[in-house]
């Protein structure tokens, strides 16, 4: 630094050097022409007239001088950067077991690290793939701040006819239909049902046709828009199709048009996440029906008006709502509407979360892969130390050979930015089969891109600086008298204790990534011991739907209880099916319905303010299939059908919840059904069935209310079978048979076992449990390296200390014991660290965590017993080495 100062302030101006130069030149032809006997006065004017302008001169002079300066400036930095690169290349290849080692470790950690940025980028920084997506948002009903529910649809007319703030509003339907084939197969195929401006509201173009207009809307819509990916996988990319009718659920649709694969929206509560093949239109109703306001079940997305900010559509919605609330007053007293952008109720907060954790998991890794490459080159360095002597002996200054070293960082980093690149994108491309299911939603899609790209060059630039900064350091710190006193096989009492620093905090990051990955564990094997509520194992569950179309072949509730009695009959009748059962929804699958009630007898309370409660339809042999015992009364028989009277059957937890220490026998509730009368149905309750969970991370039972199916038939159930012997897929043929025997235009959908459901009920735990214990066990792996490799260094460096111990005496276990003592304070040092920093990550975690405190005594002792046992792995070898040091061998060749 004084020499560089020195320079600068001893440096002569590029203006003073021309003005010199100008002035010798001048001086020298005054000379000459008063030597030929010209008098001197003559003479000046003569050569200043012969000179011209000299301010153009002086600036022409300048320019050339500027010029010549930054030639000469670039080409000699090419020059040295081009030397460098071609020394560091040189260096590299002369110790290929460093250099192989070093760059898989930085493509390790550059490459996971860009897959998570991948992932975090499109969940957090990326605006969602619609044109003009800033003004995009959505609406939901909201009984307080935190709740939003799903809107009516009278509720949704009124914000679309009364607000001022929004171009359009567009409904959101989850949907299924049955395609049927040409050869008269059908599958299932995952839809959307929308309002006529949904395609409007996010500006999604045609590839082929045109998107819905007003003129097909009204109580039987018959229009279809395909996404390009269906139309191409089906149809082999038919233009003629446009036009052209297909059969859905049996029924006749005219295809409008084709929009383009890239175009998803998932939104959460419609029920079909994934890649959605068609989009139909809702029923338009003839005239507005005051019960509808009872039916929750839209999702609502709007495009703000140019200039409209959120703050004004939230003031504008609030009141609108508050108008409502005083018009219909029994149904939406109390309720407001929750207006946020598109991009939060797209990606769900789990997501969010989940990215930053993996971010910050895989960062940390990064970090522990600088500092092991650091302290490679830290080692390295100083062992070239008589090398970097004689550069300096012969005329190279710290500056140069700082570089020089950084050249080899970022010469390293390269190589592993390269390799990290393709371990980037290949896992990404590995990506949808290790993510669960419904956890990425289908509108925002990973891929390997310029953004990737761009972060995996500069992850690149800032690794090279940070793992190159330390024997940067170093070479720059050591004198040209020490450098020449050092033997190359040893290292500096300095250099071996920053190494065993970077050990130590390679030690700490490992304990604080095995911390969380012990508490995510931990969670997952909790979430495994939560009782279902059922014993039920061997059995098999599909999904069994109907399109309530009014003009179908069902069109009425009672078509739909005729078409699943008779499928349940039809699958009883298989020969080795043990019990068969339907259900509107099935355990720890958390697709319950909730619907309002009242005690009967009880103060009664607005409708608007009731409480409520899990509702669920079943079919007499449900709860018997599943094996879920009925504690108290009877459970449903067939002589609880249409016209019998109407019954029910609570959980333990709703008795804990409304009853209290009132007998629930013989209680009726006034029970708001699917599709019933908004007033409520009375239901007498005969039975207490066992708590049977919505969730395997349910923290509070949720209370339930189970109707028979025959009395409130729905659209959508799921079919539970259970087979005498043997395994209960096996079956699953069969059952196909049987349910086309009764209509084969409703194929079985969603066909998995109990054990099945309960996997992907614990996909999103277990995925992120694995993942991070992946990235601790690396991060265990790389800290028992640099225990390793400061250990090794320090008995090559310590080796004449332990043969004048053992020629004085010293025995082999005290040997043993200074090797371990290094280890051990390595160890203690980062242990402590690292469970102080864990205390503080337990807390950050408590959002991920079920069953198991943030601070789990059994997982702050297992951490650091784990260490020491793989700590001891990682030092028996350099131990036994300094036990067999010869004294003899030690002082012959010093």
């Amino acid at each position: 630094m004084k020499r560089l100062v020195r320079g600068w302030l001893w440096r002569v101006p590029l203006e003073r050097e021309v003005e010199d130069e100008i002035a010798f030149h001048l001086e020298m032809r005054i000379r000459e022409l008063v030597e030929r006997g010209v008098d001197p006065r003559e003479a000046r004017e003569l050569t200043l007239a012969r000179a011209g302008d000299l301010e153009q001169l002086k600036r022409i002079c300048l320019d050339l001088a500027r010029k010549r300066d930054r030639e000469m400036d670039l080409k000699q930095w090419l020059g040295e950067v081009r030397d460098d690169v071609r020394f560091a290349i040189r260096q590299l290849r002369r110790s290929p077991a460093f250099t192989l080692v070093a760059t898989l470790t930085l493509a390790l950690g550059i490459g996971v690290n860009s897959a998570m940025f991948a992932l975090a980028d499109a969940t957090m920084l990326r605006s969602l793939p619609f044109a003009d997506a800033g003004r995009l948002v959505m609406l939901w009903e909201s009984r307080d701040a935190a709740s939003r529910t799903p809107v009516n649809p009278v509720d949704f007319l009124d914000w679309s006819e009364r607000n001022r703030t929004f171009e359009a509003m567009a409904t959101v339907v989850g949907s299924g239909h049955s395609f049927v084939r040409d050869d008269g197969t059908a599958e299932q195929v995952a839809a959307l049902a929308v309002s006529v401006r949904f395609f409007d509201v996010l500006r999604v173009a045609p590839i082929v046709g045109r998107t819905f207009r007003d003129s097909d809307a009204g109580p039987h819509p018959r229009a279809v828009v395909l996404s390009e990916e269906f139309w191409r996988s089906w149809f082999d990319a038919d233009d003629s199709l446009v036009g052209r009718q297909v059969k859905l659920d049996g029924n006749p649709y005219t295809v409008v048009g084709i929009v383009p694969a890239a175009f998803q929206l998932d939104l959460p509560g419609t029920g079909t996440p994934g890649t959605v093949g068609l989009w139909r239109l809702l029923n338009t109703p003839e005239e507005r029906d005051a019960t509808q306001r009872y039916a929750h079940y839209m999702q609502v997305v709007g495009r703000l008006k140019p200039g409209a900010t959120l703050e004004a559509a939230r003031s504008d919605m609030s009141a609108i709502a508050a108008a409502l609330a005083r018009e219909s007053p029994s149904t939406n007293q109390g309720h407001g509407v929750s207006v946020a952008p598109l991009r939060e109720g797209v990606i769900a907060p789990e997501l969010r979360r989940t990215s930053m954790l993996l971010l910050g998991v895989v960062g940390f890794v990064l970090l522990m892969c600088c500092a092991n490459v650091a302290s490679l080159l830290l080692a390295q360095t100083t062992g070239r130390a008589r090398e970097l002597a004689v550069r300096s002996a012969l005329g190279a200054g710290q500056r140069r050979i700082v570089r020089q070293v950084l050249t080899e960082s970022l010469v390293l980093a390269a190589l592993g930015g390269a390799i990290g690149v393709g371990i980037g994108a290949a896992i990404l491309k590995a990506a949808p089969s290790l993510i669960p299911p419904g956890l990425v939603p289908s509108t925002i899609a990973l891929g390997f891109d310029r953004r990737v790209l761009a972060f995996c060059l500069g992850s690149a630039c800032v690794v090279a600086v940070l793992f190159g900064m330390a024997p940067a350091w170093q070479a720059m710190r050591m004198t040209l008298v020490q450098a020449m006193s050092l033997d190359g096989r040893s290292t500096t009492a300095r250099g071996s204790r920053f190494r065993g620093a970077l050990a130590a905090v390679e030690v700490a990051t490992a304990v604080l990534l095995l911390f969380g990955a012990g508490l995510l564990l931990r969670t997952l094997m909790a979430m495994g011991d939560v009782d279902p509520g059922y014993r039920a194992r061997n059995a098999v569950t599909m999904k069994l739907g109907i399109s309530p179309l009014q003009d179908s072949a069902y069109a009425t509730p009672e078509s739909w209880r005729q078409f699943y009695e008779a499928v349940e009959r039809e699958v009883k009748a298989i020969p080795g099916v043990r019990s068969a059962g339907l259900g509107s929804a099935l355990p720890l699958e958390g697709r319950w319905y909730g619907q309002m009630f009242q005690i009967v007898g009880d103060p009664q309370k607005p409708a608007a303010t009731r409480d409520s409660a899990g509702y669920q339809i079943v079919s007499p042999s449900y709860f018997q299939t599943l094996d879920a015992p009925i504690l108290r009364g009877r459970g449903f028989t067939d002589r609880d059908h249409e016209d019998a009277p109407s019954v029910c059957i609570v959980n333990e937890a709703f008795v804990r919840r409304y009853l209290g220490n009132r007998s629930p026998l013989g209680m009726r509730l006034a029970v708001v059904g699917m599709g019933e009368p908004q007033h409520g149905v009375e239901r007498e309750i005969v039975g207490v069935v066992s708590q049977l969970k919505e969730r395997p991370d349910e923290v509070e039972a949720a209370p339930h209310i189970y109707v028979p199916l025959a009395q409130n038939p729905w659209w959508s159930v799921s079919l539970v079978v259970r087979p005498a012997e043997g395994s209960a897929t096996a079956l699953v043929p069969a059952i196909r048979s049987a349910a086309a025997r009764v209509d084969r235009n409703r194929p079985l959908t969603r066909i998995r076992t109990l054990d099945d459901v309960g996997w992907e009920a614990t996909s999103r735990p277990r995925f992120r449990a694995l993942i991070v214990g992946v990235f601790a066990a690396v991060a265990l792996v790389l800290a028992l390296a640099g225990v390793f490799g400061v250990l090794a260094q320090s008995v090559e460096q310590r080796r004449r200390e332990f043969g004048v111990r053992v020629a004085l005496g010293a025995s082999p276990g005290h040997v043993l014991g200074l090797v371990f003592g290094t280890a051990a304070r390595i160890i203690a040092a980062g242990t402590s660290v690292g469970l102080v920093l864990a205390a503080a990550l337990g807390m950050s975690l408590t959002v991920f965590l079920f069953g198991v405190r943030p601070l789990d005594p059994m997982t702050f002792v297992a951490v650091p017993v784990l260490l020491a046992l793989t700590a001891a792995i990682a030092a028996a070898i350099p131990a036994l080495r300094a036990m067999r040091v010869d004294p003899v061998v030690t002082f012959r060749h010093e």
